[in-house]
């Protein structure tokens, strides 16, 4: 792979044959139309990199920075969002669009992205705690318990499990095979699911925790 990263959207979930001929759950990732808008010198920066440009917009509903920054890099897009990637070198000159060509030979994925959001939850179920009998009688269900102590130390520890926010929250998947690179129509199939709902936005690296494919048993 010679980029630290992409930007994909997910188109949803399916089933297909795998080379050992097992049927498998894939996820489907369009990958964005992007542009490299912006390179990181670590004389300047501070460190070295990338800025890539994507979700492109109508150019009224853009900052007018925006726009003559993305004009001054070459740019005729009008990209909304904008991504960095790190990179010990970069080979990669303004306005350089990538695809998914550029994923070839790579095995496996990390892919980062915002977990769905399911509002307020309960202890037991944001944290997935065991929760008491469900008999008549025993007045202890789904409670979360005690949270503190007595009068030492006199306060609730940081990181308890209590209710709230479940989800909408970054999370990255790691070593998902690649299955299927369509050039065509610049799609992208792994195995398994991926964080997100459908049409959101997700970044792609290459796994650095590559795992050895396992033995079908027959």
């Amino acid at each position: 792979m010679k980029t630290a990263g992409l930007i994909a959207k997910k188109v949803g979930m399916t089933r297909m044959v795998d080379a050992a001929g097992v049927l498998t759950a894939v996820t489907l990732l369009q990958i964005e139309k992007q542009k490299v808008t912006k390179v990181l010198t670590a004389e300047r920066d501070g460190y070295t990199g990338f800025q890539v440009g994507f979700n492109t917009k109508k150019e009224k509903r853009l900052n007018k920075s925006d726009v003559a920054r993305l004009r001054k890099a070459t740019v005729e897009e009008n990209y909304a969002s904008f991504k960095e990637f790190r990179a010990d070198k970069v080979d990669h000159q303004l306005g350089h669009e990538f695809g998914v060509a550029i994923l070839e030979g790579v095995k496996a994925v990390d892919v980062t992205g915002i977990t769905k959001g399911c509002g307020f939850s309960g202890a037991h179920k944001r944290w997935n705690s065991a929760h008491g009998r469900m008999s008549h009688g025993s007045r202890f269900h789904k409670s979360p318990g005690s949270l503190g102590m007595r009068s030492t130390p006199g306060r609730t520890f940081k990181n308890r499990h209590q209710p709230g926010q479940e989800g909408n929250t970054q999370v990255t998947v790691q070593n998902l095979d690649v299955l299927d690179i369509d050039t065509k129509n610049n799609v992208l199939a792994v195995r398994g699911s991926v964080p997100g709902h459908r049409d959101a936005f997700l970044v792609i690296r290459p796994s650095i925790k590559v795992k050895a494919a396992k033995k079908v048993k027959k």
